[in-house]
């Protein structure tokens, strides 16, 4: 149970603005060129409500990209020097290692707090943010999970790229024996099996779980409790899809079932139809709920042109109950209802496509003075 969600409201939503779809954090990552934005709510936005994280020390290397969202805490993350990256094939994946610099804060009081790296450069999966050890996240009540990319002995041998394995390194702040400090957690790897860094995309986080879809067909789980990573079972069905990327893939919570399934959302015949599959925890069969053809669907939207689907369309962003979609060739921004099938224009957004992250305010703290 997240108690986080059950004291907080939604006040707004926080978008990672993205140049282009960000890459897993290899040298190909492409990292933002400005801070990120908040869009408030309609009830917030009517009591003037702006946020920024303009209160945050620059970092040497530009703007900081959002990664996650808890409560009312956002975790930002860069690269503390952004070296000269190697193109020697021989070297191929020392260009893949980074030492992050990573930043926890809170734009209703204007407060952050510096992490620091753990010990030598590291391969970054993904960055998170866990509830601390005490009920509610909060400043001094958080930590911070790196899930990590570890190469396997013969790539450090040889030098080459070929694969690795994952781990999580975890820093917890809160009243407890490791507060400030680093814990990694080295589990036995030999059945998670990973491709090339830049080959493995996160799809989704849903019911204390993180997925990650790979170019190799196959997707990897996370337990947020145990820490502990397994390969989802699969469908022969699944396994003909021709891709397993970020554009074209992702994971997302069952709905209205209290958590006892998920959903896969994949986009097949060249981009152009999607699908919902959905399997229940401790059931290893999926079962096909509905698909929609988009092409068709999309027409009567306002401000659709035929020709933006010349080309493939691609997954912005998905959440419990929708996927937000658009055109490969032009930015034009839509979503899809999971439960009904049913599409919309999405202007809320204002053609922000990083990733959303929901901005929460503590119910018991609505007294709070914003300083702005």
């Amino acid at each position: 149970m997240d108690l986080t969600d059950d004291l907080c409201r939604p006040i707004g939503t926080f978008y990672s603005i993205n140049l282009d779809t960000p890459c897993s954090y290899a040298q190909h990552h492409n990292w933002p060129e400005v801070d990120p934005v908040f869009v408030p709510s309609s009830a917030s936005a009517s009591d003037g409500l702006q946020l920024s994280v303009d209160f945050v020390l620059p970092a040497d290397e530009g703007p900081r990209e959002l990664v996650d969202g808890r409560g009312s805490l956002l975790l930002l993350l860069t690269e503390k020097e952004r070296r000269d990256r190697l193109s020697c094939q021989c070297c191929y994946y020392v260009a893949d290692y980074m030492t992050p610099d990573l930043v926890v804060c809170e734009p209703l009081t204007r407060r952050y707090q510096e992490i620091p790296p753990p010990d030598g450069d590291i391969c970054i999966l993904g960055a998170f943010l866990l509830d601390g050890p005490a009920a509610a996240v909060g400043m001094t009540n958080f930590r911070v999970l790196l899930v990590l990319y570890e190469h396997t002995l013969e790539d450090a041998v040889s030098g080459h790229n070929g694969h690795g394995y994952p781990t999580t390194s975890v820093f917890t702040c809160g009243r407890t024996a490791l507060n400030g400090r680093w814990l990694h957690v080295r589990e036995s790897y030999d059945d998670v099996c990973l491709p090339r860094l830049e080959e493995v995309h996160l799809a989704g986080r849903t019911g204390d779980r993180i997925y990650w879809s790979c170019d190799d067909k196959q997707v990897v789980v996370l337990d947020e409790h145990t820490l502990e990573f397994s390969n989802m079972v699969l469908s022969e069905h699944m396994m003909n899809w021709l891709e397993f990327g970020r554009d074209n893939l992702r994971v997302v919570g069952g709905g209205d079932d209290g958590g006892t399934s998920v959903r896969i959302v994949p986009l097949t015949d060249k981009g152009h139809n999607l699908e919902v599959f959905r399997q229940h925890h401790g059931n290893d069969d999926w079962v096909l709920e509905m698909s929609v053809q988009l092409v068709e669907a999309s027409r009567g939207l306002p401000g659709r042109e035929e020709d933006y689907f010349d080309m493939k369309t691609i997954i912005i962003d998905a959440d419990e109950g929708f996927v937000v979609l658009s055109p490969e060739r032009k930015t034009w921004l839509y979503s899809v209802d999971l439960e009904t099938m049913e599409l919309k224009r999405e202007y809320g957004r204002e053609e922000y496509t990083g990733p959303a992250f929901p901005y929460m305010r503590e119910q018991e703290k609505d007294w709070l003075c914003v300083i702005l």
